[in-house]
């Protein structure tokens, strides 16, 4: 796809994917193939490889790129592959976002520095993102975590960046409604956000938002894209519904365990999940439990 097709399909509902690693603690090639081939077809925007959920911090660079080259083989437009490429230093996140191009990404999905976080203020940030935008001729979605990052990016520096033609959305992850609110006032016309937190989606799409990027849609793709696709076919009772039915999921699941129990609830629901990468541990059998119980919770007496 060129870059305009990307930016047009960049919207709905992304699953942020695991990886999973196998008993020697590597990169299980066949089980992501395996995760991403059910992600095909089912109305799903795409896929994040590389994000949050996909432990990107504890990914070496080469692994984040060969789980690129898979995932290429199997997304086929208008799906969009979204890999994570931030880095520490400017100079070598364009590195890595031009080897993650070379491999087959779409788009890339950009965490900023933040070890020397009292000097990430919006000068720098602005730099660090448009360095980057000027080095690569693909789409770049800005991603604001705040509470993994500690880097909390001003709207205005936002805003500022949306003018960029190269840097085309911001992933939201926060769950704070009103700076999405601001965010989506303030950037320029046809620019993307996608936020990260299911309780806040449909307020999120209300206000304009694109879609949605959640680890809930990595082990219930389907409650992911019924919310989005109900909200725009106007069945506003529907989409409350189906959000109501993924709220457990993320305080139940996501918000305690992490990733850990993300995995737990994937392999629950037929997925391949695994243990995470150490220092992260799997989930105990109690907080299993409780796993299946949310996952039986929000699948009750269904239909849609």
């Amino acid at each position: 796809m060129t870059p305009n097709q990307v930016v047009g399909n960049l919207q709905g509902i992304f699953p942020p994917v695991v990886t999973p690693f196998n008993r020697r603690g590597d990169v299980d090639e066949g089980l992501f193939r395996a995760n991403i081939g059910r992600y095909s077809g089912i109305g799903l925007g795409g896929i994040l490889v590389a994000g949050s959920t996909g432990e990107a911090p504890y990914l070496t660079e080469r692994e984040r790129l060969r789980l690129t080259e898979i995932a290429r083989g199997l997304v086929k437009p208008p799906e969009v592959l979204i890999v994570g490429t931030g880095l520490e230093s400017t100079r070598e996140t364009i590195r890595l976002s031009r080897e993650a191009i070379a491999r087959g990404a779409d788009a890339l999905l950009v965490l900023p520095p933040n070890y020397y976080k009292a000097r990430m203020d919006g000068p720098t940030l602005t730099a660090h993102y448009r360095a980057l935008a000027d080095a690569v001729n693909r789409p770049i979605v800005i991603y604001s975590i705040p509470q993994f990052s500690g880097i909390d990016i001003p709207t205005e520096t936002v805003a500022r960046l949306s003018r960029h033609r190269n840097i085309v959305a911001l992933k939201e992850s926060s769950g704070n409604l009103r700076f999405v609110r601001q965010i989506l006032h303030r950037v320029r016309p046809g620019f993307r956000v996608l936020v990260g937190s299911v309780a806040i989606l449909l307020d999120a799409l209300r206000a304009g938002a694109a879609g949605a990027v959640l680890a809930q849609a990595v082990f219930a793709p389907d409650l992911c894209v019924g919310v989005y696709e109900a909200f725009g076919q106007r069945r506003l009772k529907v989409a409350r519904e189906l959000q109501r039915r993924l709220l457990p999921l993320a305080t139940k699941i996501a918000v305690p365990y992490g990733v850990a129990g993300i995995k737990a609830a994937m392999e629950l629901a037929g997925y391949a999940g695994g243990p995470p990468r150490p220092p992260l541990l799997p989930v105990d059998a109690a907080a299993r439990r409780q796993i299946a119980a949310a996952l039986r919770e929000s699948r009750a007496g269904l239909e849609f």
